[in-house]
């Protein structure tokens, strides 16, 4: 099974005028062996953001657009992802907090090769 390491959320820029932010999110996938040898494989990713809530539960903030990419031969995939949102969005506290704790999570999920199913032609046959 691969691996995520190196997971970082960072925030490039805020500007306070447009309301916008724009985040980046980048990490590094590192397959096993044996998905290494799988020359077809490819990957689903999906990323979220979300906010630290504790000791409530945390909340479900963003989701960016799900995203597929093939292996490399290496075994090794660095992965970065850019997106400009509304500033509220990483307003997760809301008022009297003054300040928002705000983490990605991403699921990487391989995409199997399936099997094949066929059907033959059909007969007729009188007993």
């Amino acid at each position: 099974m691969a691996t995520i390491t190196n997971l970082k959320l960072k925030l490039v820029k805020h500007d306070h005028k447009k309301k916008t932010a724009k985040v980046k999110v980048s990490y590094k996938l590192r397959l096993s062996c044996v998905e290494r040898k799988m020359t077809c494989l490819r990957f689903v990713e999906n990323i979220e953001l979300w906010g630290a809530d504790s000791p409530d539960p945390d909340d479900f903030l963003y989701r960016f657009s799900t995203a597929s990419y093939p292996t490399e031969l290496d075994g090794i995939i660095s992965r970065s992802r850019t997106v400009t949102i509304g500033d509220d969005i990483l307003d997760e506290d809301g008022f009297p907090r003054p300040t928002d704790e705000v983490y990605a999570k991403v699921r990487v999920t391989p995409v199997m090769p399936k099997g094949d199913l066929a059907k033959s032609n059909t007969i007729e046959h009188r007993f």
